[in-house]
């Protein structure tokens, strides 16, 4: 997709955009499934759009925020924070559709994901991305996000660990 509009982010709404978030992070699981089969030879049970829709809640406030990304009033990006503990908050699902890659929307997501969480009164954001997502990686290192080990609370399975990178930062 060419840039062309301005890009509007926003909190998802309860109801009206269940249906567009549900999509997008099926989407993102599905293609993440894809590459682990592709990159490491991990078959990991496809996503169920129904399951993607359940975990929706995770990321609602209080304790959570869930971003939509829209250009020419189209979703280009999601992305989610929700709190781990109390000062420590973990960015999550955060996808751009490919046709939007290259145009910031990313860097978008994150910056505002770092700001939610400081409103938030956190005091670490922590994150994880499989390793073949290097652009999503050279995204957070520019942001200050170091890697680190596994963290409690990460909802990446042990056997699956290897193929993930975990990162942190102080807010």
């Amino acid at each position: 997709m060419a840039e062309s509009g301005p890009l509007t982010l926003r909190e998802a709404d309860r109801s009206g955009d269940a249906d567009t978030v549900a999509a997008l992070l099926v989407e993102y699981l599905t293609w993440v499934v894809g590459r682990l089969l592709e990159e490491y030879g991990v078959d990991h049970p496809p996503t169920d759009p129904a399951h993607a829709r359940a975990r929706i809640a995770e990321y609602r406030r209080p304790d959570g925020r869930l971003l939509i990304a829209e250009r020419d009033g189209r979703p280009v990006g999601v992305a989610a924070l929700r709190r781990l503990s109390g000062e420590v908050i973990e960015f999550k699902r955060m996808y751009v559709v490919p046709g939007a890659r290259g145009g910031h929307v990313g860097s978008a997501l994150l910056d505002r994901l770092l700001t939610e969480a400081q409103s938030m009164g956190a005091a670490t954001a922590r994150l994880d991305t499989c390793r073949f997502m290097t652009d999503a990686q050279r995204l957070y290192r520019s942001r200050g996000f170091v890697e680190r080990s596994p963290y409690e609370g990460t909802e990446i399975p042990t056997r699956l660990h290897q193929h993930w990178a975990f990162f942190e930062r102080p807010l």
